[in-house]
């Protein structure tokens, strides 16, 4: 039930409002239990009452229940949520807690099985502090979110297209998956299997460990394929609705839920391809949000595979100029470079294969192999508000970071970079969101990377 608000401004919801009727049920359950070992210690007979027997147990726990029930609506204070002109009033018992809605970066609506047997919806409410849960009535939801004035919401004929999973993207989701598995087990066997037939007296033994291989190989193979099953159950009816402000992620079927992510609460865009999905047209795009940033949301906005123009509507809704400008590379002097990084585990596998067997040596063909990939993959472009890195060696990255949202970068140099004039960048976009290894950028880049920076004004936390 809602109230109406006072002098035309404030507006308060009850929250929990089936709370009564769960905490009753659990009265009965409780009462139900005690009475029944009662009855069995009293009468000394385990497990055996008679129907009477049951039939008082069940009248104990129903008195209780039906008491409980009457004193707890008597007596509670409901629980509630003022929408304000600042901000979130939340009012539990006695205790009292405000959220500013300049604090507010995203707004998740959710209802599973049981919500939509009650007619409860879950709102999420995300801030820089954490996330904040409300539960309210279908019907209350929406005028909820029609008196939330975080943002300014989006003319009808102002919204683009709805961007939908590209067509076939599950099925190659899948295929992805098993091909990577594949490959990275087959690579894993080719190395170390002629090593260990080597060393081991009897074939037999030899066949074992292909046996564990293929065991973990099956297992590894069931987890990723039964995360995408997971992932295309749970977002069934998935579509981005790219507002003025926000995007708006609708999903159905057992689990039903909106999300809103505001644009300004986007920190970056990580797009990644392998090389099925390079071969196909498609992207895994996922969005570094402020409270991604800060470990206080994992949420996946973005769950399936996107072709190139649903990316570009997305990314150029938050970064409009982010392809604007001419693209960069290290030039060819990375080889060096990356040779020289790859040395280390040369050097190791060639003492591993004098002391086990020369089959070691194939560990030599692995970063030889990723040198000219890594070079030519290694691309940036410098814009005025937004920076571009590709890199990857088999699995290609991009990332798209705004300046402001860059929250310090580091370059390393060894032999071959400090003699080229090129050096390794790291961007660091939040505390646990790591940092991105982006590859090699010249010095004089490096150094324009730092002045914009520089110039860049910091946002208040």
């Amino acid at each position: 039930m809602t109230n109406e608000p006072s002098q035309g401004e404030n507006k308060t919801f009850y929250l929990s409002r089936h709370r009564a009727l769960f905490y009753t049920l659990g009265v009965f359950l409780l009462a139900a239990f005690v009475a029944f070992w009662a009855a069995n210690m009293a009468i000394g007979r385990l497990w055996e009452l008679s129907a009477a027997e049951y039939a008082a147990v069940f009248s104990v726990a129903a008195g209780s229940a039906i008491i409980f029930f009457f004193a707890f609506s008597l007596t509670e204070k409901k629980p509630t949520v003022t929408v304000t002109e600042s901000g979130l009033t939340f009012r539990k018992g006695n205790k009292t807690s405000f959220v500013r809605f300049a604090d507010v970066t995203g707004l998740r609506e959710n209802s599973g099985a049981a919500g939509k047997l009650l007619g409860i919806r879950k709102v999420e409410i995300e801030t820089h502090l954490g996330v904040f849960s409300v539960y309210l009535s279908s019907e209350d939801v929406a005028a909820f979110l029609s008196v939330f004035p975080l943002r300014e919401a989006a003319q009808e004929g102002e919204r683009a297209a709805c961007v939908l999973p590209a067509k076939g993207a599950r099925a190659v989701a899948f295929l992805s998956c098993f091909l990577r598995v594949t490959a990275l087990f087959v690579c894993l066997t080719a190395v170390t299997f002629p090593s260990v037939a080597a060393l081991l007296p009897r074939i037999k033994d030899g066949l074992y460990f292909l046996l564990a291989i293929a065991a973990l190989y099956a297992a590894v193979l069931a987890g990723g394929m039964g995360r995408l099953v997971y992932i295309a159950a749970r977002f069934a009816g998935y579509s981005v609705r790219v507002g003025r402000d926000r995007f708006t992620i609708s999903y159905g079927g057992v689990s039903a839920g909106e999300h809103n992510l505001f644009f300004d609460s986007v920190l970056a865009f990580r797009l990644r391809q392998s090389l099925t999905e390079r071969a196909f047209g498609l992207y895994r795009l996922s969005a570094e949000s402020m409270q991604k940033a800060k470990g206080i949301s994992d949420n996946n906005y973005f769950p399936f595979l996107l072709d190139r123009r649903s990316v570009e509507a997305i990314v150029g809704a938050v970064m409009p100029d982010c392809h604007a400008g001419e693209t960069r590379t290290a030039g060819a002097g990375a080889l060096a470079a990356y040779f020289e990084t790859s040395l280390w585990f040369v050097l190791a596998a060639a003492i591993m294969g004098i002391f086990l067997t020369p089959w070691m040596l194939l560990l030599l063909l692995l970063p030889a192999a990723g040198i000219p990939i890594a070079c030519r993959r290694c691309r940036y472009l410098l814009g005025e508000k937004i920076a571009l890195f590709g890199y990857g060696i088999i699995e290609k990255n991009i990332l798209c970071v705004a300046y402001d949202a860059v929250k310090s970068v580091s370059a390393t140099k060894n032999i071959a970079a400090s003699c080229k004039g090129i050096c390794a960048v790291d961007v660091t976009v939040g505390k646990y969101s790591g940092f991105f290894a982006v590859g090699y950028l010249k010095d004089a880049d490096f150094s324009e990377l730092t002045e914009k920076l520089e110039k860049k004004v910091d946002k208040p936390e």
